[in-house]
């Protein structure tokens, strides 16, 4: 995916002119000296600026380590000569030199003492420049706190000076981090007010990148036509005034969005008159990036001769203007082409050329995609091989984590759409070789990733740790890397037609062959001692993480499906003795594509209290897919809670309305499902006494444009939470909030002390896209995701919250479903235990029915969450109350809405799965 660019370089530029115009005030070129004073000082004067000359000189010229030398040589003479305004202009180019040597704490460091002197001379132009470079410096450590604090400054600073030229450039650097913040309203805002600046000064330069800018913002968010017309906008702008290489920026951008929606043909254009652009400008990197991307098309639209001559074209440019990152990704596109032919030996010699480039240069992004393109390539011929792979490709990727580094512009796009496909190839290996402990590390890594991926915050779901690899692996992953450094060196010979070649291809065939007999090796004894030793690739420090799941509850059971192209794989984990869990893995041979539309078909049928006959027949077929294969061991009667951790289009399961022929899965078992085991908080439950649960209960009954009212809600509010002073009416102690009174301010200043957050209001998780996703309050306004994030400052005391009337959009077959856990995420991750949400909306009294009888449940303090929600479900499906010991007897609970004391049949027959199955919980369902 295209990111906004950052003015760094621009800054850069305004820091060497103000170097020349330094250079040449009277005080600096031309000094006039007192006779008395020393030849030497004269001569370390002369010395400063002809070493800061040399300096500026190296940069440019690329040789940063030099430039780096001469700079501070220079600051040593301008502190000598107490010149503090050449100390400080000396420092702001030295950070520039760090930042391409990509030493960012040094350049921090740098950029801080020029702010320093800068302050203290009162240059304050020179001053916010710097606080906008450190700004630059801090995005790239991916610190975008600081960044905004750094842009901040610098803002106030131009403001002050009514210096609208750098005003604009500075409201669009904090649009840059605003956007890797996943604050895109925010990153909008701050580029639309530069846009209306540069429109005031007629800088058209300006003008259109910001447009094209607005553009990439709204392509990411799968704002398709807006995209398309900030990028038309943008190339008429940069038109009328000949810049043709932002006017190819632009231009690609429009070819990105169709390539986006799967419009190859017509991207093709539009890459072509970049191309044409591009090379007009001169712009000889943006056309090999270009020509990269052109063939990766043609590849996906199976022309595969104009696919390979454009991608040996972009080569040919990569290596003539000594572009080694895409150099790399040339080669590794090169490598998927000759995949796609069948042509293994090729395809993995391209692959070992790409992958030496990326370890040589630190491209760990790239590293990560050609590792994970290798075990692909392995996956079917040599799957013990391929395991490594992905193991190395995790591993690298979770490093990338820890760094915590923007990804560059040209990685974005093939680095999310990859990664999650990575851990899911990884863990179905791992499953097909029987090494289930191994596969429930990377499913639950893969949750993770998803979250990242959803959520566009690579901090998410905490710090995250590799896969461990074995001493045999580790040993054959060590061979094969001799192998690809010795075949770096043969590559080098060739490009430069060196007389030792011949020599050195023949010691790479043979190390090419002593590889090939290793690996066979490799796979045999692996197998060998796999078949004796099945936990011979877990070690002992390897733990588990569902065991903090399966064990803490009597009778859990803890199942990852894994929804695969062809077929679904299931993994479940139980417990064994006290502390320890089994694992048993089971396969469905049903295709990821058969499995939607299945899904789709229930969800259709769920819409409405249509036909139960075809429900239920839906249900038994999802039924026999995902739980059929694993009755052999649920069968035992100690088994009484399913916990689900779903994947791709099961997310949209409601599991308790699975139909086994005779009865629903609510009616066996308590079911709730997981983001991750990991993540997941078990370590309490609510308090047994309801007068210590205290509840914060929000509404809207109003009707609002394109929201139809909610009437039941008051008298589902008034049934949960007591009056003052009558315990007889409502359940919980707590607070009400209905239409106007619920805002985001009302929810924010109320809910600290509160254990329970009910909203009853409209709500919307969207797949794709989390800003799509949003509440709706008594005034109208959506609470976004951002808001809810913004609530982890008081929801320490928060255990539960309960989306009552929301739903979620049903995706297409390509999608994750992860809208519904990532809402919930947000929740879940700043301090909440769980959550109930609902699939789909009910727009009826029975909400509100379900509701009360759940909160009813719950008041007893003799039934958990998960068992509370089964029983509301029962008493729905059966019409009457029943006892969580049995379902035989009546319940002791007595419930009528709006009471608690006297006993009622439900209002009428609402055993329909529309009107109960919807509603799921999520986390903690103790």
């Amino acid at each position: 995916m295209r990111t906004i660019q950052i003015y760094r370089f621009s800054l850069g530029c305004l820091l060497i002119i103000a170097l020349i115009i330094f250079r040449n005030t009277p005080a600096y070129s031309q000094p006039t000296f007192k006779h008395n004073q020393s030849s030497s000082l004269l001569i370390l004067k002369i010395r400063a600026k002809q070493l800061l000359n040399q300096g500026v000189q190296q940069y440019t010229e690329g040789n940063n380590d030099a430039a780096i030398n001469s700079y501070k040589q220079a600051i040593l003479m301008y502190y000598q000569l107490n010149d503090r305004k050449g100390i400080g202009l000396t420092y702001s180019v030295l950070g520039r030199a760090y930042d391409n040597a990509d030493k960012y704490k040094d350049a921090i460091i740098a950029y801080q003492k020029a702010i320093k002197f800068f302050q203290e001379l009162g240059e304050n132009t020179l001053e916010a420049n710097q606080f906008n470079n450190l700004g630059a410096t801090y995005d790239l450590l991916g610190n975008y706190p600081a960044a905004l604090s750094a842009y901040k400054k610098a803002l106030v600073i131009f403001k002050q000076l009514n210096n609208l030229v750098e005003l604009a450039r500075t409201l669009t650097n904090m649009s840059y981090t605003y956007y890797n913040l996943g604050k895109y309203a925010d990153a909008l805002n701050q580029n639309e007010t530069a846009l209306k600046i540069r429109r005031t000064l007629k800088d058209k330069r300006g003008e259109g990148i910001t447009l094209q800018q607005i553009g990439d913002i709204y392509l990411e968010l799968g704002r398709y036509s807006e995209s398309l017309e900030y990028y038309q906008q943008s190339v008429v702008v940069l038109k009328s005034i000949n810049e043709p290489k932002f006017q190819g920026v632009a231009v690609s951008g429009i070819g990105y969005v169709y390539a986006e929606q799967g419009l190859h043909t017509k991207a093709l254009l539009f890459y072509q008159q970049a191309l044409t652009l591009y090379r007009q400008a001169g712009s000889r990197a943006e056309e090999g990036h270009t020509l990269n991307g052109m063939g990766d098309a043609y590849l996906f639209l199976k022309k595969y001769d104009k696919s390979l001559d454009l991608l040996n074209q972009a080569l040919q440019i990569s290596r003539a203007i000594g572009d080694r990152q895409y150099e790399g990704r040339n080669l590794n596109s090169l490598g998927n082409f000759y995949k796609l032919k069948n042509n293994f030996s090729e395809s993995l010699e391209l692959y070992q050329q790409a992958l030496a480039i990326s370890q040589e240069i630190g491209d760990r992004p790239g590293e990560r995609i050609t590792l994970s393109a290798i075990g692909d390539l392995l996956a079917q011929r040599k799957p013990e091989l391929a395991i490594i792979f992905y193991k190395q490709a995790v591993n690298v990727t979770e490093s990338i984590r820890r760094d915590l580094r923007v990804l560059s512009r040209e990685h974005q796009k093939s680095y999310t759409q990859t990664v999650a496909n990575t851990y899911r190839s990884l863990a179905n290996l791992l499953l097909s070789q029987g090494r289930v402990l191994e596969a429930q590390q990377v499913l639950e890594l893969l949750k993770i990733q998803e979250l990242r991926d959803f959520t566009r915050n690579t901090r998410a779901g905490g710090e995250t740790t590799g896969i461990a690899l074995a001493r045999i692996e580790e040993d054959i992953l060590n061979k094969f890397g001799t192998l690809i450094a010795f075949g770096a060196k043969v590559y080098e010979c060739e490009q430069q037609k060196c007389s030792k070649l011949s020599q050195l291809r023949d010691q790479l065939d043979a190390l090419t062959t002593k590889f090939s007999q290793d690996s066979n090796a490799f796979r045999k004894t692996l197998q060998d001692r796999l078949a004796s030793d099945p936990a011979l690739l877990e070690p002992a420090q390897m733990s588990s993480t569902a065991a903090k799941i399966v064990t803490v509850e009597p009778g859990t059971v803890l199942i990852y499906p894994l929804v695969l192209k062809d077929k679904i794989r299931i993994l479940l984990a139980a417990r064994a003795g006290e502390e320890g869990v089994v694992f048993r893995s089971f396969e469905t041979p049903v295709s990821q594509e058969q499995l939607w539309k299945t899904v789709a078909q229930f969800r259709t049928q769920l819409s409405s209290t249509g036909e139960l006959v075809a429900v239920k027949v839906t249900s038994q077929q999802l039924y026999d897919w995902l739980i059929k294969p694993l009755e052999s061991e649920l069968k035992d009667k100690t088994v009484q809670h399913l916990v689900f951790a779903l994947d791709r289009s099961t997310r949209y399961i409601p599991m308790a309305a699975l139909f086994d022929g005779q009865q629903y899965l609510i009616q066996r078992y308590r079911i709730s499902t997981v983001l991750n085991a990991g993540l997941t908080d078990v370590s309490d439950r609510l308090p047994p006494d309801k007068q210590d649960n205290h509840v914060l209960a929000m509404g809207v009954s109003k009707g609002f444009s394109g929201f139809n009212p909610l009437s039941n809600v008051p008298q589902e509010l008034d049934a949960i939470v007591q009056q003052s002073g009558n315990e007889q009416v409502g359940i919980f102690p707590g607070l009400k909030l209905l239409n106007e009174a619920f805002d985001f301010r009302a929810l924010r200043d109320n809910l600290t002390g509160n254990k329970i957050l009910h909203i009853a209001t409209h709500g919307k998780f969207e797949a794709g896209r989390p800003e799509n996703s949003f509440l709706l309050s008594g005034t109208g306004d959506k609470l976004t995701v951002e808001q809810i994030q913004n609530l982890q400052n008081y929801m320490k005391d928060t255990h539960l919250v309960v989306l009552s009337a929301c739903e979620t959009a049903l995706g297409g077959v390509d999608a994750d479903g992860i809208e519904m856990s990532g809402i919930s995420f947000y929740f879940l991750t700043n301090g909440a235990k769980a959550v109930i949400a609902s699939l789909w909306l009910v727009n009826d009294a029975s909400t509100s029915q379900l509701m009360q009888q759940f909160y009813q449940n719950l008041s007893t303090g003799k039934m958990t969450k998960a068992e509370a929600l089964r029983q509301a479900q029962i008493t729905m499906i059966t019409g009457k109350n029943l006892s969580s010991d049995t379902q035989d007897q009546r319940s002791s609970v007595k419930f009528t809405p709006g009471t608690s004391e006297q006993s009622a049949p439900i209002s009428r027959n609402l055993s329909h799965p529309y009107y109960w199955a919807p509603f799921i919980l999520i986390g903690n369902g103790l």
